[in-house]
Parts: structure tokens; C-alpha cells; sequence
């Protein structure tokens, strides 16, 4: 090997300075996988901890397409806290605000106080909210009558029957979906988020 290296220094010199090339580019591009690893790992920590109530998962209909942003919303026609008969088809042409919800799930109510603050904003402008309560049992409708008073919603509740909750494929609590005048799904906000009102604000102007 000395021999060789006398013989040929420049060659081994050569190879020195490449195997030293190699492994600071091997520094470099195991800084940049773990800095990607770590971006990745804190994006899904973020989508995970969304803050959302536990809903009891029923079976998915394969059949059924998954409800998404710009396919047509799926119909519906349920009872409202009354007991009168309530169908997606009812508010034709106007932009619609569907929020899945329960009485016993703390963010659903930060939620609807969101949602009755718009509410209020929106009257006269073709703009329609619905509260589908997915509260069970036969006093499911006193429930939501009592709940809507003791905070002041005026917006209409509706009573799930588990038929609209299948339909749209609710895993979280709240979700909202708003629809635009031809009841396209124009957003989906599963679960609670920062400025949620503010949010669907700003997809209604976009849908009106």
C-alpha cells in the first residue's frame, strides 16, 4: 500500500478527498430526513389532536360514496324538535350550514354558539343553519328543546334518526358541513376549530 501510494499519491489523494465528500454529504442529507421526519410527524400530530368528541363508529356503507367537498350533498328528511318533518329539499337555492352535534359533547357547544352568532348575522340573506342532534333516546327532543333554551339557539334543531349521520359519514362531534345553493359540499370542518365561525363566514360569502 505505501509503495503503491508513492508510486500514485494524487490517486490517493484523489479517493481521500472524494470518501470525505461522501460522508459530509451523508451528514447532510441525514439532517435533512430527520428535519422532514420531524415536519411530518408534528403535521399529523396536529391533524390528530383537532378537538372533537367520540362518536360510537357504525359500519361504513361501501356502496355509499363518502361525502366531500364538491360532490352533491346527500338528502335527508328528519323531525325537528316539534316533531314536523324537515328535508334537505326544503331550502332549495339557498346556502345551507349543517352541523352534526350532541347535547352532552362540550366542543358541539362551542360550536353552537359559534353557529347562532352567524345565525343572527346571516337572517334575510338565503342563508339556512341546521343543528342535527344526534342525541338518542326517546327524550332525545326534550333534551335538545332545553339545551337550545338554556343558550339561546334559535336556529332550527333537527333530531337524527342515525340515517343523515350515516349518510354523511360522521366520525366527530361537531362536524359541519356548508353547502352552497345548489347544495354542493363546498367545506367539511370536522371537529372544533380556533375561529370556526369566522371560517364558515368566509366559505358562505364565497357560496352566496
Amino acid at each position: 500500500m505505501r509503495e503503491a501510494y508513492r508510486e500514485n499519491p494524487d490517486v490517493y489523494t484523489g479517493i481521500r478527498r472524494k470518501s470525505r465528500s461522501m460522508k459530509g454529504s451523508a451528514g447532510l442529507s441525514g439532517g435533512t430526513f430527520a428535519r422532514d421526519s420531524f415536519i411530518a410527524l408534528a403535521v399529523s400530530l396536529i391533524l390528530v389532536f383537532i378537538p372533537s368528541c367520540k362518536k360510537k363508529e357504525t359500519p361504513i356503507n361501501k356502496e355509499v360514496s363518502l361525502p366531500a367537498v364538491g360532490n352533491r350533498a346527500p338528502s335527508f328528511m328528519l323531525k325537528d324538535v316539534r316533531g314536523n318533518n324537515v328535508s334537505l329539499s326544503d331550502f332549495k337555492g339557498k346556502v345551507v350550514v349543517i352541523d352534526f352535534w350532541t347535547t352532552w359533547c362540550a366542543w358541539c357547544k362551542e360550536a353552537t354558539v359559534e353557529l347562532e352568532k352567524l345565525h343572527n348575522n346571516y337572517k334575510g340573506r338565503d342563508v339556512v343553519f341546521l343543528g342535527i342532534s344526534m342525541d338518542s333516546g326517546s327524550n332525545a327532543e326534550k333534551k335538545v328543546r332545553n339545551f337550545a333554551q338554556k343558550y339561546g339557539l334559535t336556529y332550527l334543531m333537527l333530531i337524527d334518526d342515525g340515517s343523515a349521520s350515516k349518510s354523511y359519514q360522521v366520525n366527530k362531534l361537531p362536524t359541519t358541513y356548508i353547502l352552497d345553493r345548489d347544495h354542493i359540499i363546498k367545506q367539511i370542518y370536522p371537529g372544533y376549530l380556533p375561529s370556526l365561525g369566522e371560517r364558515i363566514a368566509e366559505t358562505i360569502e364565497k357560496s352566496l
